[in-house]
């Protein structure tokens, strides 16, 4: 039986709007020309990424010839808990590794410090989205601190993934390079050797075999061509749609599922005797860098002709220890898993095989097999097992329940604390003394010596956290007065209703930071009707922090669907991990309104990695452009009955192609309009005009207006007037450059009076609409809260003001 998303895919390719994926009425046709020559008249930017990596290879270059690398060690970034990543961080001097990279990875590396600039190989065990979903985010970042190259080693065919983002995310300077994972020869640099233990599937089954007809959809689109390219003509060219069966996203949809899994015997190199300089003495050696060459192992010829072998003047090498990264991904492989030859050399009793321990990222229901237990227990009791699945209960994250803590003191209803579950430590019954549940910055050292190190486990310091804020000169007296003003406003609002909600899942742009995620916020309609507004990396993740297992899933159950705004990354790249997740706790259908070509990277997942699409109904949002949307249409009266809604209206807006603002207009008749990404846009005024709410994108400061051109974002007071414009009730800015993380810079001008209707959104935010009002009021006292972040930016806009002049 074909999925209910491929039906409606090809249903929607068929109409005459998704077919040429440009509007037939004259006035849009004339605003894709008109949106197309601000793109051939943007300025361009330079980019200096090239120097960074010349610098990078510089500085490499330095480390290997005068350092080795003396001290390695495995660290748990992500343990795997519900709603956290899978990753595990090799350090190991001038280099670095990781194993598996989960949504989310690259926000806990940020935040807790973790050299990526180092990284240059990523070991993948297994091609599913739990593996993979951080890996967009991550090669953004290293980009961006120069890393010329990425290599992956995983099951064939896992790098597909990475041609088919690179429409929505700009690698431009970074090369993605598939290793050689050949079993017959094992991998090898200047810190270890790595042997590929490639795991079956007993039983092989293809994605659900779904006819798409002739029209099968492509995407030859990329979104960022105005970034780079001098001449935009052919962006508007490829914005039609092309039968092109080469060099694009759905050119494998064809192939099988990636079926392998992959696994790892990694062993460090032997570190070399220490230098005994008795040794030297006896043979005639003098002190000079001929002491350092024997130490390397490298043997010297003295002047007299004598020969001096370094082991002669050496203690012997110390046996580098050996450690296993495993998953056997389902019951389906364990018997190839557990009967591969490879592990039987190292559940042997010989020393130089034992290793030191064993990573697991397999799930827990094939743990619980009588046979992945025996296999386990074959090894030495001197193995240890570190387990980095999803019953372990570490999130990783401080830094949002620290900002969460300090908020809550101005409202504590709009900022609850977050879940704080994830903190406590408990030991899962039945598991031995060997097995390890992993937590974030849990350490297993491999050189010198080896140490399991649990000291820079992640914790919470609420009363510092607090303290923290009252010491802020000038803090208390501004709570006082904030009080004051939301109990006056309070008993001045006629109707306090607790829906429709506002919950604000991201508020930053490009790139998680620590405190603020990228796009997403759900519009909470009712207690069970949510609409999903964007649903970048992590999205899942941070449902899952702010309330505990349960409510959470009364949450995935209300979603009924997904609205994306544009094919950026940072605003749908957390669409598979959601969907996944979502599917778990309700087979109820969902809806997915976006830009169509989103259809070309789904299906490719979908046939190439993982089954996503079942109950998925897709319509492209072109179906609901505001003069042709047709609210009597028969084929929209079940979707509006499932979401509890009168209408969804649709227009294109200035960023990249086929990016859409929209309004969602309720059974009750409140409005609301999201922006998504854009420079100030006519379209959205009109679209938006009497709503009751506006959440517009608001990315840069208002001295900033020539970046914001460039990039096609919003100023804040280019988004606050778009509000003024369409005459909203309320206007609440998100998507802030990461600059602004603790606070972003509004207008400040007395007889302005904008900002009465104008607030701030935070990450964990939790509002109705008739609590709206409350949060101009905020603003005066998170200037003092945050006032160290916003005397900085009232410097850097002095700054930048004196080298204009």
């Amino acid at each position: 039986m074909k999925s209910n998303a491929y039906s409606l895919a090809r249903r929607i390719i068929q109409c005459k709007h998704v077919l040429t994926l440009v509007p037939s009425r004259a006035k849009d046709c004339n605003f894709q020309r008109n949106f197309a020559s601000y793109y051939k008249n943007m300025p361009r930017s330079n980019s200096r990424i090239y120097d960074i990596q010349k610098l990078r290879q510089k500085m490499k270059g330095k480390s290997i010839k005068y350092t080795s690398s003396a001290n390695v060690s495995l660290q748990i970034l992500g343990s795997g808990a519900y709603g956290a990543p899978r990753c595990v961080y090799l350090s190991a001097g001038h280099i670095s590794y990781l194993f598996n990279c989960g949504e989310g990875t690259q926000k806990l590396a940020h935040e807790h410090k973790y050299r990526l600039v180092k990284l240059e190989h990523v070991f993948i065990t297994s091609a599913n989205w739990e593996n993979l979903g951080g890996m967009p985010g991550m090669l953004l970042t290293i980009q961006e601190a120069g890393v010329p190259e990425i290599n992956i080693h995983g099951p064939k065919g896992t790098v597909e993934i990475f041609d088919a983002i690179k429409r929505f995310v700009y690698l431009h300077d970074l090369k993605v390079r598939e290793a050689t994972c050949d079993e017959s020869q094992s991998y090898t640099d200047q810190v270890m050797s790595v042997s590929y233990i490639p795991i079956a599937k007993s039983t092989v089954q293809d994605a659900e075999s779904v006819d798409l007809g002739e029209a099968e959809m492509v995407d030859n689109i990329n979104y960022y061509d105005y970034l780079s390219k001098s001449s935009t003509e052919k962006i508007f060219k490829s914005m039609k749609e092309k039968k092109n069966k080469s060099q694009t996203i759905g050119q494998n949809s064809c192939r099988k599922l990636i079926s392998q899994a992959m696994s790892y015997i990694c062993k460090l190199h032997p570190r070399q005797g220490k230098l005994l300089l008795e040794k030297c003495v006896e043979k005639g050696v003098k002190p000079g860098p001929v002491l350092g060459q024997l130490k390397a192992g490298e043997d010297v010829t003295l002047p007299d002709g004598t020969v001096i072998l370094s082991k002669d003047v050496c203690s012997p090498p110390i046996p580098g220890p050996i450690f296993l990264v495993v998953e056997c991904p389902s019951e389906d492989y364990l018997e190839s898993f557990i009967s591969h030859p490879a592990f039987a050399r190292h559940q042997t009793s010989e020393e130089d095989n034992v290793p030191h321990c064993v990573v697991h990222f397999t799930p827990q229901q094939v743990m619980d097999d009588p046979r992945y237990v025996n296999w386990m227990e074959k090894f030495s009791s001197y193995t240890r097992h570190i387990i980095v699945n999803e019953e372990n209960k570490c999130m990783g994250t401080e830094s949002s329940h620290k900002r969460q803590h300090q908020l809550h003191m101005l409202h504590p209803e709009i900022f609850p604390f977050l879940n704080a579950d994830s903190f406590q430590k408990k030991t899962r019954a039945g598991d031995p003394c060997i097995v390890h549940r992993s937590r974030t910055n849990h350490t297993v050292h491999l050189l010198p010596e080896l140490k399991f190190d649990t000291e820079n486990e992640v914790s919470l310091h609420p009363k510092e956290y607090v303290n923290e804020i009252f010491e802020v000169n000038g803090f208390l007296d501004a709570l006082a007065e904030l009080q004051t003003n939301i109990n006056a406003q309070t008993k001045a609002l006629s109707i306090v209703n607790d829906y429709p909600k506002i919950l604000v899942l991201g508020t930053g742009s490009s790139i998680p930071n620590k405190v603020r995620n990228t796009s997403g916020i759900i519009l909470q309609i009712d207690e069970n009707h949510s609409i999903l507004l964007d649903c970048s990396e992590g999205t899942f993740g941070q449902i899952a922090k702010f309330s505990g297992r349960s409510e959470v899933d009364d949450i995935m159950r209300s979603i009924k669907a997904i609205y994306v705004s544009h094919l950026h990354a940072d605003h749908h790249i957390g669409l598979i991990g959601l969907m996944k997740q979502r599917r778990k706790v309700t087979q109820d259908p969902l809806y997915l309104l976006a830009p169509a070509h989103i259809v070309a990277w789904l299906q490719m997942y979908h046939k190439r990695f993982e089954p996503i699409l079942h109950q998925i109904t897709l319509i492209s949002n072109n179906e609901f452009f505001m003069d042709v949307h047709r609210l009597a249409d028969r084929k929209y009266n079940n979707m509006y009955k499932t979401l509890n809604v009168r209408a969804v209206r649709t227009v294109y807006v200035k960023h990249c192609p086929y990016s859409y603002g929209v309004s969602i207009e309720l059974n009750n008749g409140k409005k609301i309009v999201y922006s998504g990404d854009t420079m100030p846009c006519e379209n959205l005024v009109k679209l938006g005009q009497d709503c009751d709410l506006l959440i517009h994108e608001a990315t840069l400061e208002d001295d900033l207006a020539k970046e914001a051109k460039l990039k096609f974002h919003s100023t804040v007071s280019q988004a606050i007037q778009a509000g003024e414009n369409m005459r909203s009730k309320f206007t609440l800015l998100t998507h802030f450059s990461q600059r602004y993380a603790a606070i972003p810079h509004l207008p400040e001008n007395e007889n302005d009076t904008r900002l009465r209707n104008v607030g701030i959104a935070y990450d964990y935010m939790h509002v109705s609409l008739s609590q709206l009002p409350l949060l101009p009021f905020l603003y005066p006292a998170l200037k003092i809260m945050f006032s160290k972040h916003y005397v900085e930016l009232e410097e850097r806009a002095a700054k930048r003001q004196r080298l204009m002049n």
